[in-house]
This record gives C-alpha cells, sequence and structure tokens, in this order.
C-alpha cells in the first residue's frame, strides 16, 4: 500500500501543471467541498489525519502559493481558519483531471464489478485503522 501511495504522488507531481504537491491538492479538494471556507485548522488536521504541524506546513505552503489565505476567528483568536482563494478556484477543474486521470490509471483493466469491489475492501481497511 506505501508502493502505491508513493507512486500515486509521483504521479500527481508529473502529471500537475501547478505548483502543488497531491497532500496539498488533497486539502484544496477538501476546502472547496467544504464550500471554500472558513474551514478551521482543527477540523483539516482531524479530516487529513495529520499532525498539528503538518497542517500548519500544509496551509503556510498552500498560502505562499496563492492557493489558500488563513485568518484567525473573530469571535475565538486562538481558531484559525482556512479560506480557498479565486487562484485555487479557477484551479479546481484542473486539479480534478488529474486527479480522475490517476485514478483511471489505477483502474486500468479492472471490470466494474472489480472496481466496485475494490473501492469497498479499501474503505473496510481504512475503517479498520482509523
Amino acid at each position: 500500500m506505501k508502493l502505491i501511495a508513493d507512486r500515486v504522488s509521483t504521479l500527481f507531481q508529473l502529471r500537475a501543471d501547478m505548483p502543488v504537491t497531491a497532500a496539498q491538492g488533497r486539502l484544496l479538494m477538501y476546502l472547496e467541498a467544504r464550500g471554500g471556507g472558513p474551514v478551521s485548522q482543527r477540523d483539516i488536521e482531524q479530516y487529513l489525519n495529520v499532525t498539528h504541524t503538518t497542517a500548519k506546513g500544509l496551509l503556510q505552503r498552500l498560502e505562499e502559493k496563492g492557493f489558500v489565505r488563513t485568518a484567525f476567528d473573530s469571535s475565538d483568536g486562538r481558531v484559525k481558519n482556512a479560506y480557498v482563494t479565486e487562484k485555487a478556484r479557477q484551479s479546481r477543474e484542473e486539479l480534478s483531471k488529474h486527479i480522475d486521470a490517476i485514478t483511471g490509471q489505477m483502474m486500468t483493466g479492472l471490470t466494474p464489478d472489480e472496481k466496485e469491489q475494490l473501492l469497498e475492501l479499501l474503505k473496510r481497511v481504512y475503517r479498520n485503522i482509523k
């Protein structure tokens, strides 16, 4: 599974025309799915299952690249929220295309039933370790 995850990350970097890593792309897709923000850093940590430091680093790099902006919550200054920028919104379609292409490549040669079975098995494995 580690080999597959590493290869997917490599393929993402090779295919992507935008300067984001696979992890950064996953975070951008999550933020978009949540309506673009505000999404707390704590929610990001839980969704990605990463440490505070890792989430903070992902957000900092995305902010430096202009894909997100962060701000402390006006009602609770301890909570840092993330918001997608217009640049991220404009890049969403391209990012989705790359993800779909990689997913398609991974599923090449599998029948629809095998694809469904694989996804169900992977979900079960994930639930077992969650």
